[in-house]
């Protein structure tokens, strides 16, 4: 098969300057950064990364081009940082926006060979960069082989490299030297054709089965209460807001099992005895909660509590840490280089890394829990794709990053990993 050394770049014939070619491409990237945060459209355009990038003639050419990409993505965490920790921190949200795109953009740069162009993608995705790995193009794996699980991502990877191959022997095969009946010229159109035709037949047949159900008898709840303040009598009227819904609502539509959101309160023991106290005889809720697990330090966890103060498997009378979050927003709640003080904000205390989240059994079914921002990254997702769990929970904190996009991102990320693991979801968010 005849092939050119790298990857297709312009067009062969065309008359078009390299500035003008590149800034293109960039406008481009940019814009399918943007598209996260537009329903769905993130994870299902975030392909088109990968050509616009490679087509690239240099290094400089298609780092340009993946951090337009990033940029236009990620620019949320300057609203953020500033929402989060106060107007005077955006500074240090700039800081963060710029250097998170300009290192996962990096490995980009060397992207020529449609090996190097899945390294990429497999090492931005692992720690350490995979500790920020938002609008991974891996999420497309659940766009093109939803429900396919660990075989699924194989199947992504091994058809862009296979993708990419064909294409550049197909450009090859496109040179006036080249004689236009030889047949391996056939044979790379007919599995370009293949390549497209499979996918859309995966999903044809996935959108026609049985849809996932959600347990019966499980609920999310959405609160609108904001974050914990530093008033102890504000914070027991809020406990006592939140409890109260959470009855009304869970007695309404008869629910056995409640999931509700990220850090909803601080699990100390007055805090925990009025929720096990709550929740009635016959239901299990998850709560999410901020749980010292040591000196100056929280874990990012879901609380299981059942009514009645039965069992919990795995701990003791009425209430049991479930999960635990494998990776807490880094700086403002995971900094384990500053422990700070005092329990109340997350930049007075660290929040611990759990790295691995298992799947429990909650209530005979085998449950996964994805906590806010891990919901963000491509190997907490790997973590849920490798143990198929029945059920995938969502718990969110979203007062924090009203209008920054940044929630919307996290809800398509979600929606494609969730699609390749094939289950249902329980979802809840405090805004």
């Amino acid at each position: 098969m005849m092939m050119d050394a790298g990857l297709p770049r312009v067009p062969h014939g065309t008359v078009i300057t390299v500035d003008a070619w590149t800034a293109t491409r960039a406008i481009l990237a940019a814009l399918l950064g943007l598209s996260w945060q537009y329903g769905h459209w993130g994870p299902v355009l975030s392909l088109l990364l990968i050509p616009l990038v490679v087509m690239g003639g240099n290094k400089r050419d298609r780092y340009g081009v993946a951090m337009a990409y990033y940029l236009a993505g990620s620019h949320g965490l300057i609203e953020g940082s500033a929402s989060f920790f106060g107007p005077g921190h955006v500074p240090m949200g700039i800081a963060l926006w710029l250097a998170s795109a300009a290192l996962l953009a990096a490995g980009w740069a060397f992207a020529d060979r449609p090996w190097k162009v899945v390294a990429v993608l497999v090492v931005d995705a692992l720690p350490p960069l995979g500790l920020f790995d938002w609008l991974s193009p891996l999420a497309g794996a659940g766009v093109l082989f939803p429900g396919f699980g660990i075989a699924g991502l194989f199947l992504y990877l091994g058809t862009i490299w296979l993708g990419l191959f064909i294409v550049n022997a197909y450009f090859a095969y496109l040179r006036p030297d080249i004689d236009k009946n030889d047949p391996e010229r056939l044979w790379a159109s007919i599995t370009l054709i293949t390549l497209i035709i499979v996918p859309m037949g995966l999903n044809a047949s996935y959108l026609t089965r049985r849809p996932h159900v959600t347990p019966k008898g499980w609920a999310g709840m959405n609160l609108r209460l904001g974050p914990i303040t530093e008033n102890v009598m504000a914070d027991m009227a809020r406990n006592q807001e939140w409890i109260g819904q959470t009855q009304a609502m869970a007695e309404a539509s008869h629910a056995k099992v409640v999931l509700l959101p990220e850090t909803l309160t601080t699990w100390w023991a007055g805090n925990a005895n009025e929720v096990k106290s709550a929740v009635p005889k016959g239901q299990e809720w998850l709560v999410g909660a901020s749980v010292p697990v040591g000196r100056d330090l929280l874990a990012d966890g879901i609380e299981a509590v059942r009514g009645g103060g039965a069992e919990v498997k795995g701990g003791g009378k009425g209430a049991n840490l479930l999960f635990i979050s494998p990776f807490p927003v880094p700086v403002s709640m995971w900094h384990p280089w500053y422990r700070g003080h005092g329990y109340v904000r997350a930049d007075g205390v660290g929040y611990e890394a759990g790295w691995w989240e298992p799947v429990r059994k909650v209530d005979g079914v085998r449950a996964w829990a994805s906590i806010c921002y891990d919901q963000l990254l491509p190997w907490v997702w790997m973590e849920g794709v490798v143990q198929r769990p029945q059920v995938v929970l969502l718990t969110n904190n979203e007062w924090w990053a009203k209008g920054t996009g940044i929630p919307a991102i996290q809800r398509a990320t979600a929606w494609a990993w969730v699609r390749l693991i094939g289950a249902p979801l329980v979802e809840t968010e405090n805004a």
